[in-house]
């Protein structure tokens, strides 16, 4: 038999407020965790908002020095007779945390209720299916999304799990992000983060499809983790043959033509190859013309299915403007994506990363190396993103025709931005780390090797003076 829940606990308001004038040293703890918003009687929100800003300041708060601060309640009662009855009839301060755990709870009830009566009007009203389910996922989403975790921890709770990443890589393990494995731009990047907006930028055929999409293969192939591709402009049978040449090591014109059958060795790579990409969960989605809320809306739906370790966006200029869209100028339109990509990004708590075009003004200019501001469309790119990566290849140089090809990142939030060379092999659909290059610089070399304590170690036995 189904029990109804009550959406309003007033007595645990009453109980949380009764307590943390009885016994004020509870804010910190209560705090901490809760907010004033998941009281439903907006007079009590404001008394706790009082019993917290007296305690601030060393005040104690009881129904004179709250009436102090504020003579009115926001409904015109008097502070000081409702903080009166409230202290009255709470006598003990001991059940305030579970109290204040009460209110946490119906507070987000009444959001399910809420979001519930909305998704009952958005079926009501006239729009777009696919666009309405988008939405509604999203704010079952950004619903789901609110957690318990307090607004404030200490320095010593945050500096835990650096000690912890700390430890995990020096025992081997990949905890902070994602990898290209390619050694020069990873030294760069230091992986792309969960929550993490990389942007893969440059003109057609200098590789950010294959940066990309190698990136996702690897993710897959080599950890697996799991990718989704949108690929807006290439079928799905033109990216699994890249991806079966570049895993296999075997030409892609001897994939078109069958040549690689009849050759013993090249038969051999496929047959290997195709074993891992079977198992590899890399999921496509090359439909044309989908517009930004239904990629949105698919990302999330396959993020439940089973939890995506990255997205792949190839590329932003060829996302479809939404019909109801309100936006008449294209620049801000794509910016409002690239926006919307990062939110969706630290949503799901994985790396986004979306391809772009360079302008092609860049080969008029005397040294066509790419800067920021040649991002095709949006110069609202460079705020949103943390990590931006440039491919460049000058075609007239010999290196240029042999595949070198310059990669700058141009921007990373937790690096220092700078360059490398890595080697396109295009036969192959892949990047590779470019030979002969010059010396790793001192301070970049890993310490050597000896005994050393666990980080973690390191956290607990620190004991500065006065403590955390």
């Amino acid at each position: 038999m189904n029990i109804d829940r009550p959406l309003v606990a007033m007595e645990a308001e009453h109980g949380v407020l009764g307590a943390l004038m009885h016994e004020p040293e509870q804010c910190e703890d209560i705090g901490a965790f809760l907010a004033a918003s998941d009281f439903s009687d907006e007079d009590n929100g404001a008394l706790y908002v009082m019993i917290l800003g007296c305690h601030s300041r060393k005040v104690r708060p009881d129904p004179i020095t709250l009436a102090e601060v504020r003579s009115e309640l926001p409904s015109g009662d008097m502070t000081m007779v409702r903080a009166a009855e409230v202290m009255r009839d709470v006598p003990s301060a001991s059940n305030g945390k579970h109290y204040a755990k009460i209110l946490v709870e119906r507070a987000k009830a009444r959001q399910l209720y809420e979001v519930g009566q909305r998704l009952i009007g958005l079926s009501m009203t006239v729009g777009a299916i696919p666009e309405q389910i988008s939405q509604a996922q999203s704010l079952v989403m950004d619903l789901n999304s609110e957690d318990e975790q307090p607004d404030v921890i200490t320095m010593k709770q945050a500096l835990g799990p650096v000690f912890e990443d700390m430890q995990d890589r020096l025992d081997g393990k990949q905890v902070i992000g994602q990898d290209f494995g390619l050694t020069d731009l990873d030294k760069i990047v230091r992986c792309i983060r969960p929550g993490n907006l990389v942007i893969i930028a440059g003109r057609p055929g200098t590789g950010k499809t294959v940066l990309g999409t190698n990136l996702a293969d690897r993710i897959a192939v080599r950890k697996n983790g799991s990718a989704l591709v949108f690929s807006l402009e290439m079928p799905n049978k033109e990216l699994a043959k890249r991806s079966l040449a570049a895993e296999a090591g075997v030409h892609q014109d001897w994939i078109e033509t069958g040549k690689a059958i009849l050759d013993e060795d090249a038969c051999t790579r496929i047959t290997a190859a195709v074993a891992k990409l079977h198992k590899a969960d890399v999921r496509i989605c090359d439909k044309g013309a989908l517009t930004f809320s239904r990629i949105c809306s698919i990302a999330r739906f396959e993020h439940r299915a089973r939890k995506l370790d990255v997205i792949v966006v190839d590329y932003l200029s060829l996302i479809a403007t939404d019909p109801t869209s309100k936006i008449q100028n294209r620049n801000l339109e794509l910016g409002s994506y690239t926006r919307g990509f990062k939110a969706l990004a630290k949503q799901l708590g994985i790396p986004v990363v979306v391809l772009a075009q360079l302008n092609r003004g860049i080969e008029n200019r005397t040294v066509p190396k790419p800067k920021m501001s040649d991002l095709r469309d949006s110069g609202e790119i460079e705020q949103d993103a943390d990590v931006i990566i440039m491919a460049h290849r000058d075609m007239d140089s010999e290196r240029g025709k042999n595949g070198l090809t310059e990669i700058d990142v141009v921007k990373v939030r937790h690096a220092k931005p700078a360059g490398c060379l890595l080697q396109f092999q295009g036969e192959f659909a892949r990047f590779v780390n470019a030979a002969a290059q010059p010396d790793e610089p001192e301070e970049a070399r890993a310490p050597a090797k000896q005994v050393r304590q666990s980080s973690k170690s390191l956290l607990n036995s620190y004991n500065p003076r006065g403590g955390f």
